[in-house]
């Protein structure tokens, strides 16, 4: 299966590895159970213990908030604050494949930590793990077709009349397409982020929106309404 995107707690894990992500796990454990009258082999085989299931990737985004939603820990300003100690989190998981399947796992645990190399042709990135946990008469996970689908991360941005960036965030089953800004604004994608720019504005209040359709489905849409406060 191709890999698109994954998704932990409803947020969209940063850009992963071109190796895309391994399903591993410990293999149950199975006991034979033999009779004495039987020897041809075993009267019954049981589970003592059920085995693992255990998701792990590259995540190479390493943008601040795409680390804090691995790793746990603090941003200031651009920056990235470790936590103290490793931190695992526990959510819903989902996996949207690239041939039209998604992967949903109603509980997880993840946690990440940062590896990789400095110079040469490699490069830092954050090792992340996810174990899917079980669940008291829940199924640990399923596997479907993908539905038509676009999301963002925020319905409105507005901007100082000096102008800035805000980062938004897109989910989607697909490729997308993005109208084109209104005066005043700018757009740049970098994988699943989209950054929106407001030039400074000396005039009057600036307003529009964006629109994100999705191709294979032009029927779903999702708009960011723009605002910018008028110049002095």
């Amino acid at each position: 299966m191709l890999l698109d995107e994954v998704s932990f707690g409803g947020k969209v894990i940063g850009l992963i590895s071109a190796d895309g992500l391994t399903w591993a796990g410990d293999d149950p454990t199975i006991f034979d159970l033999n009779a004495a009258q039987l020897r041809g082999g075993p009267v019954k085989s049981l589970v003592t213990a059920p085995g693992t299931n255990q998701l792990s990737f590259q995540m190479i985004q390493l943008l601040a908030e795409n680390m804090q939603d691995i790793m746990g820990g603090d941003i200031a300003g651009d920056n990235y604050e470790a936590p103290e100690s490793i931190q695992t989190k526990e959510d819903v998981m989902t996996i949207k494949t690239g041939t039209g399947q998604t992967i949903s796992i109603p509980r997880a645990s993840m946690y990440g930590v940062v590896r990789g190399q400095l110079g040469g042709n490699n490069n830092l990135y954050i090792m992340t793990t996810a174990k899917i946990l079980s669940q008291l008469g829940v199924k640990p996970f399923s596997i479907g077709p993908t539905l038509p689908d676009v999301q963002v991360s925020e319905s409105a941005l507005s901007f100082l009349a000096a102008g800035g960036t805000e980062v938004v965030r897109i989910s989607a089953s697909g490729a997308v397409t993005i109208s084109t800004p209104p005066a005043g604004f700018s757009i740049a994608q970098d994988g699943n982020y989209l950054v929106v720019t407001a030039a400074a504005n000396a005039g009057a209040e600036r307003s529009g929106a964006l629109t994100f359709t999705l191709v294979s489905d032009n029927t779903k849409t999702v708009t960011i309404a723009l605002t910018q406060a008028a110049g002095a």
